[in-house]
Protein backbone atom coordinates (compact mmCIF):
# COMPACT_ATOMS: atom_id res chain seq x y z
CA UNK A 1 0.00 0.00 0.00
CA UNK A 2 1.18 3.46 -0.82
CA UNK A 3 0.69 7.02 0.39
CA UNK A 4 -1.42 9.12 -1.96
CA UNK A 5 0.80 12.17 -1.39
CA UNK A 6 4.39 10.98 -1.72
CA UNK A 7 4.06 7.37 -2.88
CA UNK A 8 5.85 6.00 0.17
CA UNK A 9 5.06 2.58 1.64
CA UNK A 10 2.50 2.51 4.45
CA UNK A 11 0.94 -0.26 6.46
CA UNK A 12 -2.72 -0.88 7.22
CA UNK A 13 -2.39 0.44 10.78
CA UNK A 14 -0.78 3.76 9.83
CA UNK A 15 -3.04 6.79 10.21
CA UNK A 16 -0.32 9.06 8.80
CA UNK A 17 2.41 8.45 6.26
CA UNK A 18 5.75 7.81 8.00
CA UNK A 19 7.57 9.54 5.12
CA UNK A 20 5.67 12.78 4.59
CA UNK A 21 3.21 12.84 7.51
CA UNK A 22 0.11 13.09 5.33
CA UNK A 23 -3.05 11.81 7.02
CA UNK A 24 -4.45 8.57 5.63
CA UNK A 25 -7.99 7.30 5.38
CA UNK A 26 -9.09 4.44 7.61
CA UNK A 27 -9.20 2.29 4.51
CA UNK A 28 -5.68 1.94 3.11
CA UNK A 29 -5.17 2.86 -0.48
CA UNK A 30 -4.47 -0.15 -2.63
CA UNK A 31 -4.95 1.57 -5.93
CA UNK A 32 -2.13 2.34 -8.23
CA UNK A 33 0.11 5.20 -7.14
CA UNK A 34 -0.29 8.34 -9.26
CA UNK A 35 2.49 8.92 -11.75
CA UNK A 36 3.51 12.24 -10.15
CA UNK A 37 3.91 10.60 -6.74
CA UNK A 38 6.00 7.80 -8.21
CA UNK A 39 8.24 10.35 -9.93
CA UNK A 40 8.79 12.27 -6.68
CA UNK A 41 9.65 9.08 -4.81
CA UNK A 42 12.06 8.06 -7.55
CA UNK A 43 13.82 11.44 -7.41
CA UNK A 44 14.35 11.11 -3.69
CA UNK A 45 16.04 7.77 -4.24
CA UNK A 46 18.46 9.13 -6.88
CA UNK A 47 22.08 9.60 -5.73
CA UNK A 48 23.03 13.25 -5.41
CA UNK A 49 19.41 14.45 -5.31
CA UNK A 50 19.30 18.23 -5.06
CA UNK A 51 22.76 18.81 -6.58
CA UNK A 52 22.84 21.61 -9.14
CA UNK A 53 23.58 20.75 -12.74
CA UNK A 54 26.59 23.11 -12.78
CA UNK A 55 28.06 21.31 -9.78
CA UNK A 56 27.59 17.96 -11.48
CA UNK A 57 29.28 19.25 -14.65
CA UNK A 58 32.31 20.69 -12.82
CA UNK A 59 32.87 17.65 -10.63
CA UNK A 60 32.34 15.35 -13.59
CA UNK A 61 34.98 17.22 -15.58
CA UNK A 62 37.44 16.98 -12.68
CA UNK A 63 36.77 13.27 -12.32
CA UNK A 64 37.38 12.82 -16.05
CA UNK A 65 40.96 14.04 -15.56
CA UNK A 66 41.27 16.07 -18.75
CA UNK A 67 40.71 19.38 -16.97
CA UNK A 68 43.43 18.64 -14.42
CA UNK A 69 45.87 17.53 -17.11
CA UNK A 70 45.28 20.66 -19.17
CA UNK A 71 45.59 22.89 -16.11
CA UNK A 72 48.89 21.36 -15.02
CA UNK A 73 50.23 21.53 -18.58
CA UNK A 74 49.33 25.24 -18.68
CA UNK A 75 51.06 25.83 -15.33
CA UNK A 76 54.20 24.10 -16.62
CA UNK A 77 54.20 26.29 -19.74
CA UNK A 78 53.89 29.38 -17.56
CA UNK A 79 56.73 28.03 -15.42
CA UNK A 80 58.88 27.76 -18.55
CA UNK A 81 58.31 31.45 -19.24
CA UNK A 82 59.11 32.35 -15.62
CA UNK A 83 62.31 30.30 -15.80
CA UNK A 84 63.42 32.34 -18.81
CA UNK A 85 62.64 35.61 -17.04
CA UNK A 86 64.36 34.47 -13.85
CA UNK A 87 67.33 33.24 -15.85
CA UNK A 88 67.64 36.63 -17.52
CA UNK A 89 67.76 38.29 -14.11
CA UNK A 90 70.42 35.84 -12.89
CA UNK A 91 72.56 36.33 -15.99
CA UNK A 92 72.37 40.12 -15.64
CA UNK A 93 73.40 39.87 -11.98
CA UNK A 94 76.33 37.58 -12.82
CA UNK A 95 77.49 39.96 -15.55
CA UNK A 96 77.18 42.93 -13.23
CA UNK A 97 79.22 41.16 -10.56
CA UNK A 98 81.82 40.08 -13.10
CA UNK A 99 82.44 43.63 -14.33
CA UNK A 100 82.79 44.87 -10.75
CA UNK A 101 85.74 42.53 -10.18
CA UNK A 102 89.05 44.31 -10.76
CA UNK A 103 90.73 41.30 -12.33
CA UNK A 104 90.31 40.99 -16.10
CA UNK A 105 90.62 37.21 -15.90
CA UNK A 106 87.82 37.11 -13.32
CA UNK A 107 85.64 39.22 -15.59
CA UNK A 108 86.22 36.78 -18.46
CA UNK A 109 85.41 33.89 -16.14
CA UNK A 110 82.19 35.62 -15.10
CA UNK A 111 81.23 36.05 -18.74
CA UNK A 112 81.75 32.32 -19.30
CA UNK A 113 79.56 31.52 -16.28
CA UNK A 114 76.86 33.90 -17.55
CA UNK A 115 76.80 32.26 -20.99
CA UNK A 116 76.56 28.76 -19.49
CA UNK A 117 73.84 29.80 -17.04
CA UNK A 118 71.85 31.39 -19.87
CA UNK A 119 72.09 28.14 -21.83
CA UNK A 120 71.04 26.18 -18.73
CA UNK A 121 67.95 28.30 -18.09
CA UNK A 122 66.95 28.00 -21.73
CA UNK A 123 67.38 24.21 -21.54
CA UNK A 124 65.27 24.04 -18.36
CA UNK A 125 62.48 26.03 -20.05
CA UNK A 126 62.61 23.57 -22.95
CA UNK A 127 62.34 20.66 -20.49
CA UNK A 128 59.24 22.19 -18.91
CA UNK A 129 57.64 22.79 -22.31
CA UNK A 130 58.37 19.22 -23.40
CA UNK A 131 57.03 17.71 -20.18
CA UNK A 132 53.97 19.97 -20.34
CA UNK A 133 53.13 18.46 -23.71
CA UNK A 134 53.65 14.99 -22.22
CA UNK A 135 51.12 15.80 -19.50
CA UNK A 136 48.68 17.17 -22.06
CA UNK A 137 48.96 14.04 -24.22
CA UNK A 138 48.28 11.59 -21.36
CA UNK A 139 45.43 9.22 -22.12
CA UNK A 140 42.50 8.53 -19.83
CA UNK A 141 43.27 6.03 -17.09
CA UNK A 142 41.83 4.97 -13.71
CA UNK A 143 44.37 7.31 -12.10
CA UNK A 144 44.66 11.01 -12.92
CA UNK A 145 47.31 12.52 -10.66
CA UNK A 146 49.80 9.66 -10.38
CA UNK A 147 50.92 9.66 -14.07
CA UNK A 148 51.25 13.44 -13.89
CA UNK A 149 53.31 13.11 -10.71
CA UNK A 150 55.66 10.72 -12.49
CA UNK A 151 56.25 13.26 -15.27
CA UNK A 152 56.81 16.06 -12.75
CA UNK A 153 59.44 13.97 -10.96
CA UNK A 154 61.28 13.45 -14.23
CA UNK A 155 61.11 17.15 -15.10
CA UNK A 156 62.46 18.12 -11.67
CA UNK A 157 65.41 15.75 -11.94
CA UNK A 158 66.25 16.89 -15.47
CA UNK A 159 66.04 20.58 -14.57
CA UNK A 160 68.27 20.17 -11.51
CA UNK A 161 70.81 18.10 -13.46
CA UNK A 162 71.06 20.70 -16.24
CA UNK A 163 71.50 23.56 -13.78
CA UNK A 164 74.10 21.71 -11.71
CA UNK A 165 76.12 20.72 -14.77
CA UNK A 166 76.09 24.24 -16.19
CA UNK A 167 77.18 25.79 -12.93
CA UNK A 168 79.76 23.08 -12.37
CA UNK A 169 81.44 23.68 -15.71
CA UNK A 170 81.14 27.45 -15.41
CA UNK A 171 82.42 27.49 -11.84
CA UNK A 172 85.37 25.30 -12.74
CA UNK A 173 86.37 27.58 -15.62
CA UNK A 174 85.85 30.65 -13.44
CA UNK A 175 88.21 29.22 -10.80
CA UNK A 176 90.86 28.33 -13.38
CA UNK A 177 90.71 31.76 -15.04
CA UNK A 178 90.39 34.00 -11.99
CA UNK A 179 91.90 31.99 -9.16
CA UNK A 180 88.72 32.77 -7.15
CA UNK A 181 85.96 30.60 -5.82
CA UNK A 182 82.75 30.48 -7.92
CA UNK A 183 80.92 31.03 -4.64
CA UNK A 184 81.82 34.68 -5.07
CA UNK A 185 79.22 34.90 -7.81
CA UNK A 186 76.64 32.93 -5.81
CA UNK A 187 76.99 35.22 -2.80
CA UNK A 188 76.03 38.17 -4.98
CA UNK A 189 72.80 36.36 -5.94
CA UNK A 190 71.77 35.91 -2.32
CA UNK A 191 72.21 32.14 -2.51
CA UNK A 192 73.33 30.25 0.58
CA UNK A 193 76.87 29.11 -0.13
CA UNK A 194 77.36 25.41 0.71
CA UNK A 195 80.57 24.01 2.11
CA UNK A 196 82.24 22.19 -0.77
CA UNK A 197 85.49 20.26 -0.54
CA UNK A 198 88.45 21.82 -2.30
CA UNK A 199 87.08 25.35 -2.48
CA UNK A 200 87.13 26.16 1.21
CA UNK A 201 90.45 24.54 1.98
CA UNK A 202 92.30 26.05 -0.98
CA UNK A 203 90.29 29.25 -1.33
CA UNK A 204 89.35 28.32 -4.87
CA UNK A 205 92.77 29.39 -6.10
CA UNK A 206 94.08 26.23 -7.70
CA UNK A 207 93.52 23.92 -10.61
CA UNK A 208 92.59 21.13 -8.20
CA UNK A 209 89.93 23.29 -6.50
CA UNK A 210 88.17 23.94 -9.82
CA UNK A 211 88.34 20.29 -10.75
CA UNK A 212 86.95 19.23 -7.37
CA UNK A 213 84.09 21.69 -7.79
CA UNK A 214 83.30 20.32 -11.25
CA UNK A 215 83.33 16.70 -10.05
CA UNK A 216 81.15 17.58 -7.05
CA UNK A 217 78.53 19.25 -9.24
CA UNK A 218 78.59 16.40 -11.78
CA UNK A 219 77.98 13.89 -8.98
CA UNK A 220 75.17 16.04 -7.58
CA UNK A 221 73.56 16.33 -11.02
CA UNK A 222 73.78 12.61 -11.71
CA UNK A 223 72.54 11.71 -8.22
CA UNK A 224 69.55 14.03 -8.51
CA UNK A 225 68.69 12.67 -11.96
CA UNK A 226 68.82 9.06 -10.76
CA UNK A 227 66.84 9.84 -7.59
CA UNK A 228 64.03 11.68 -9.37
CA UNK A 229 63.84 9.08 -12.15
CA UNK A 230 63.63 6.38 -9.47
CA UNK A 231 60.74 8.22 -7.83
CA UNK A 232 59.00 8.52 -11.20
CA UNK A 233 59.38 4.79 -11.88
CA UNK A 234 58.31 3.92 -8.33
CA UNK A 235 55.07 5.82 -8.85
CA UNK A 236 54.43 3.90 -12.09
CA UNK A 237 55.17 0.59 -10.36
CA UNK A 238 52.69 1.41 -7.61
CA UNK A 239 50.07 2.14 -10.26
CA UNK A 240 50.74 -1.21 -11.95
CA UNK A 241 50.43 -3.01 -8.62
CA UNK A 242 47.13 -1.27 -7.90
CA UNK A 243 45.76 -2.14 -11.34
CA UNK A 244 46.82 -5.78 -11.06
CA UNK A 245 45.28 -6.08 -7.59
CA UNK A 246 42.06 -4.60 -8.93
CA UNK A 247 42.00 -7.14 -11.78
CA UNK A 248 42.63 -10.01 -9.37
CA UNK A 249 39.82 -8.87 -7.08
CA UNK A 250 37.41 -8.57 -10.01
CA UNK A 251 38.44 -12.00 -11.29
CA UNK A 252 37.84 -13.59 -7.90
CA UNK A 253 34.48 -11.85 -7.60
CA UNK A 254 33.35 -13.11 -11.00
CA UNK A 255 34.55 -16.63 -10.22
CA UNK A 256 32.66 -16.62 -6.94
Amino acid sequence: MFCTECGGNISASDRACPSCGARQDNQPVRAAVPAAARAVAADYRKPGFGVMGMTRAVLGALADGKVIRNAIALVMRLAAVLVLLGGLLVVITVLKTSFQISSAAATIGGLVVAVLMAAAFFAVSQIYLFRAQSVHDLEDSPFTIIPILSILFRASGEAYAVGALAFGVGGCLFTWLSGMSPMTLLSQLGVLVPSLPGLNEMGGQSFVAGLVFLVTMVIAAFGALVAFYALAELVVVLVDIALNVRRLVKGQTVAA
